[in-house]
């Protein structure tokens, strides 16, 4: 399985590196174009932001993004969800996201661009469905 593939990787230090599938994450990670870097990372790293591969509490395996962490539990949605969260566990998380490559760019989480376009796109969160609307309607393919 491709889960269990990435966790061995990143439990002996290494990336993955997958294409993006879904639209759960538009409009960051667009579907069949985009790919993501996965690594390692240390317990303080899972924080408000911060994109991560988990099995949610459901059992099922996602990439989102956390949008609130207490204790031990995360809460997480996907950037291209203006309803929608998850729920899991801190161990239940596999890898976070590291990097992603866009129409031959490479950008890592640590870049200026990703943290500002990151901290707007949480910060209109309640207002969300707008711009995705208009995201759908102009920039997806039919």
């Amino acid at each position: 399985m491709l889960v269990e593939e990435i966790r061995k990787l990143v439990s002996e230090g290494r990336t993955a590196t997958i294409t993006a599938r879904g639209n759960s994450m538009n409009p960051f990670l667009v579907d069949r174009r985009d790919t993501i870097t996965l690594g390692g990372f240390h317990d303080e790293e899972i924080r408000r932001g911060c994109v991560a591969l988990v099995r949610d509490l459901s059992g099922d395996y996602l990439i989102h993004r956390v949008i609130r962490r207490k204790g031990d539990i995360i809460t997480l949605k996907g950037d291209g969800n203006s309803k929608k969260v998850e729920t899991a566990k801190v161990g239940d998380v596999i890898a976070i996201m590291t990097g992603m490559e866009r129409k031959g760019r490479t950008y890592t989480t640590d870049d200026l661009a990703w943290k500002i376009y990151s901290g707007l796109w949480m910060f209109l969160s309640p207002i969300r469905r707008l711009p995705l609307g208009l995201w759908r309607r102009f920039f997806l393919k039919r």
